[in-house]
C-alpha cells in the first residue's frame, strides 16, 4: 500500500489517463487501417510523456516493435537535409541565395534564377523528379540532377509552388560539393552523430542496420506481402531513425541546438505559399494550423513504410509517428493524439 501511494504522488492520475488514452486510440487505429507496426513518440510542454513500440517489425521473425526499431522516414527526411544547408549558411559556406548555377556551371540558362532557397521550399520550377531517377538502380546524384537539363521548367521560377524531390537531390549534392565529403558521410558524422542520434543513418541495404523494420503492403483482406527496397539512395527521403532519436532530434530543435534559434525559427517563417490555400511550405516543413494553433508538420512515404511528424511550436509538443505499413495514415493519427493532449 505504501508503495502505491508513493507512486500515485510520483505520476498524477491525469497523466495515467493521458497515457491510456493514447495507447486506446492508437491500437484502435491500427486495427482501422490495418497497419503492422508503429512507433510513436510525444512531447508536451517540452517533456517526453509518451514513446512506445505497437505491433511487429518484422512478421517473419515475429519481432515486436520498440522505440529501437529502425524505419525509413521518407520524405520527413527532408527537414534533416535543410538543417544541413542552414548550418553550411550559419557557418558562412553557403548563402540561401546562391545561384544553383554557382555549382553547376553547366547548366542550362532556364536554371540561370533558382536559388538554394528555391529549392528549400518547392518553388524553384524544377520537374518533381528526375526524368532518369529508378529506385531500384544505385545512381550518383549529379547524374540524376544533369538527365533533368533537358527538361523546360514547369513554370517561371518563385513563381508558383509545386513538391519537387528533384531540389533535393540538388541540395545533398550541394553539400558534397560544399563540403569535400559525401553527402552521407557529412550528415552521419556532422548532424546525426555529433549530436547524440547514434542510430539515424542514411539509408543502406549493405551495411548491418540492427532492429531494422521490414516494410510491408497490404494487397486487401489478408493478403500482405514484403515492400519493395528501393536499392537507389534517394536524397528526398533519405534517412533511417528510430522514436527515440527522432525525440532527441525534437528536443535539439526546441533547444536552439545545432543552428540558433532565430535559423530554426526561419525554416518554418520563410514561407512559400502552396497549393492549398491553407497551407505554405518553409525549409522542408509544412505549416498550417490545426484547431488554430500553429502547426509545422511533415509526411513520410517510401515502400511499405509512412511516417508523420507533427510539431507545435507554441506549445513545445510534438507528435512522431513510424510506420512500416501501406496503405496507412499516419496524419490521422497524429491528429488524434493532438486532441488527446492539446
Amino acid at each position: 500500500m505504501r508503495l502505491l501511494i508513493i507512486l500515485l504522488l510520483l505520476f498524477p492520475a491525469g497523466l495515467y489517463a493521458q497515457k491510456d488514452r493514447i495507447d486506446t486510440f492508437i491500437e484502435n487505429a491500427m486495427t482501422r487501417q490495418q497497419i503492422v507496426g508503429l512507433a510513436v513518440g510525444v512531447i508536451k510542454n517540452g517533456k517526453v510523456i509518451k514513446a512506445k513500440g505497437y505491433g511487429q517489425a518484422n512478421l517473419e521473425l515475429n519481432t515486436p516493435v520498440t522505440t529501437k526499431t529502425v524505419f525509413k522516414l521518407g520524405s520527413v527526411s527532408k527537414h534533416l537535409i535543410a538543417v544541413a544547408i542552414m548550418k553550411m549558411t550559419q557557418e558562412g559556406k553557403l548563402k540561401l541565395d546562391d545561384p544553383v548555377t554557382k555549382f553547376y556551371p553547366d547548366a542550362p540558362s532556364h536554371w540561370s534564377a533558382i536559388t538554394i532557397r528555391h529549392l528549400l521550399n518547392h518553388t524553384s520550377g524544377l520537374v518533381r523528379e528526375s526524368p532518369i531517377f529508378d529506385g531500384m538502380a544505385a545512381q550518383p546524384d549529379s547524374l540524376l540532377i544533369r538527365a533533368a537539363y533537358k527538361d523546360s521548367l514547369v513554370f517561371p521560377t518563385g513563381s508558383k509552388w509545386q513538391y519537387c524531390n528533384l531540389g533535393y537531390f540538388i541540395l545533398a549534392d550541394i553539400i558534397r560539393q560544399t563540403d569535400k565529403r559525401s553527402f552521407s558521410e557529412y550528415m552521419q558524422k556532422e548532424i546525426f552523430k555529433k549530436n547524440g542520434l547514434l542510430t539515424t543513418q542514411v539509408t543502406s541495404l549493405d551495411n548491418l542496420v540492427y532492429n531494422r523494420a521490414g516494410g510491408y503492403v497490404r494487397l486487401g483482406g489478408d493478403t500482405i506481402t514484403n515492400a519493395l527496397n528501393y536499392v537507389a539512395l534517394r536524397p528526398s527521403g533519405a534517412f533511417l531513425s528510430t522514436i527515440d532519436d527522432m525525440l532527441k532530434w525534437e528536443m535539439l530543435i526546441q533547444e536552439g541546438k545545432i543552428l540558433s534559434k532565430e535559423r530554426w525559427l526561419q525554416m518554418w517563417q520563410d514561407l512559400a505559399k502552396t497549393n492549398d490555400i491553407d497551407k505554405s511550405y518553409g525549409y522542408g516543413w509544412y505549416v498550417t494550423r490545426y484547431k488554430n494553433r500553429k502547426t509545422v508538420f511533415h509526411g513520410g512515404s517510401l515502400p511499405g513504410f509512412r511516417s508523420q511528424y507533427f510539431r507545435f511550436p507554441d506549445e513545445r509538443t510534438a507528435i512522431i509517428i513510424l510506420t512500416n505499413s501501406e496503405p496507412s495514415n499516419p496524419a490521422i493519427i497524429a491528429q488524434g493524439i493532438a486532441d488527446i493532449i492539446l
